[in-house]
């Protein structure tokens, strides 16, 4: 097993790989993860730069983050469901596109495969490059702030959208400061990427969306909906872009039903 990556195990049940998104670390799953573990076996992962997985030897890029996920996956030596938020989500496409582990499904939370515009290939359901652009710049600058900004923006459209923020604050530097490194090709992993495919993959799927979300908007269903061919979507009313941390319960609860289907 990769010796890099914080992990916290809890409940029992399936095995479920939570991966957190841009600036994070495993803590922001909270309430929702702990629902989710009345039925599961929850590995809720710090990834390389952030939490208790800081002082990682990583080159912080897609795949080399990828392959530390795939190393832990291999130790826990189970038929596993990954569940990835935002920058998550694009970890868990891309362990699909590798082919390198078995993945019995995936949840995919209010992430795309490419998250910023591209006028040449008619991709326009995505955020302005320049927005990313802003954001290293500002990086280098003062990084807390800028990671404050970021948070601003996913909670933006909320009906919680004040209590939601509050509690991302509360959680950002709860295991430390990320490490600089991380963020910076963090944002570059997030502006770069681009996974979508028109070969369509049958693993079952399920993507869950915030109908106000800013980051991901609800219309990248239709790029899902080819991509694969078996899989459930469900858009929250009056949430931004961490839906699960707006509505806990709902989350835990439809996606239980879906690993249990």
């Amino acid at each position: 097993m990769s010796a890099v990556l914080y992990s916290e195990v809890k409940g029992t049940g399936k095995d479920v790989v939570l991966l957190h998104g841009w600036g994070m670390h495993g803590g922001l799953w909270g309430r929702f993860s702990d629902l989710l573990a009345d039925g599961c076996r929850c590995h809720i992962i710090d990834l390389p730069g952030y939490g208790y997985s800081k002082d990682s030897n990583n080159e912080f890029t897609l795949d080399s983050i990828t392959e530390d996920i795939e190393d832990y996956i291999n130790y826990i030596d189970q038929q596993v469901t990954v569940i990835g938020w935002s920058l998550g989500g694009l970890f868990t496409l891309n362990l699909l596109k590798r082919k390198n582990i078995d993945v019995s499904k995936i949840v995919l939370i209010a992430t795309t495969p490419r998250f910023t515009k591209d006028e040449k290939s008619n991709w326009l359901n995505a955020m302005e490059q320049h927005v990313f652009d802003d954001f290293a710049v500002d990086l280098q600058n003062d990084y807390k702030k800028t990671l404050t900004r970021f948070l601003s923006l996913q909670t933006r459209g909320s009906e919680l959208a004040r209590d939601d923020l509050r509690l991302l604050n509360q959680k950002l530097t709860e295991r430390g400061d990320p490490d600089i490194n991380a963020l910076k090709n963090g944002l570059k992993i997030l502006s770069d990427t681009d996974l979508r495919n028109k070969e369509q993959n049958n693993i079952p799927a399920m993507l869950v969306l915030g109908e106000k979300d800013t980051l991901v908007p609800v219309a990248v269903k239709s790029e899902f909906s080819q991509m694969f061919s078996n899989i459930e979507q469900l858009v929250l009313e009056k949430t931004g872009h961490a839906p699960f941390i707006s509505k806990p319960e709902i989350c835990a609860d439809k996606i239980k039903k879906f690993l249990n289907e």
